[in-house]
């Protein structure tokens, strides 16, 4: 597996707020499934707690009008597999997603070490995202 730094995520383009995780559940043994809203200007939910060894199924989904990002370090040094339409790429270490709007993109990994790490969109257009407020924080124990 190569090692990518930014994903674009679109339908045909790759191969293929609170802590309280209303949304998040557990299925298929220990696997914990959690959905995250890309809007304009702001993630919902804005925190993600999770745990070491904890398998994680994350679900992007961009509900805005315009482009949104999933900047985070948290997942740089981790196999990660990415599903777009069916089709998954496995990567080692992803840092950035680009999300179309009405798209979504879904991460399964396994964080292995504790950390507090942020969460950012850095898109311009039509202004300043992170500026806006968009940005959140990932949490790791």
């Amino acid at each position: 597996m190569k090692r990518i730094g930014w994903i674009w995520v679109a339908g045909l383009i790759l191969i293929g707020a609170g802590p309280a995780w209303p949304d998040a559940k557990k299925s298929d043994g220990d696997l914990r499934r959690i959905t995250v809203r890309l809007q304009e200007y702001h993630f919902e939910p804005a925190e993600i707690r999770l745990k070491v060894g904890e398998e994680v199924e994350l679900t992007l989904i961009n509900d805005g009008t315009v482009m949104h990002e999933f900047i985070t370090e948290a997942l740089q040094t981790l196999t990660v597999d990415v599903e777009n339409n069916g089709i998954i790429t496995g990567t080692l270490g992803v840092t950035e997603l680009e999300i179309p709007p009405k798209a979504r993109a879904v991460l399964r990994f396994t964080p292995e070490k504790p950390g507090e790490f942020s969460i950012a969109c850095h898109a311009k257009a039509p202004k300043d995202h992170y500026q806006e407020g968009m940005r959140g924080r990932l949490q790791i124990r």
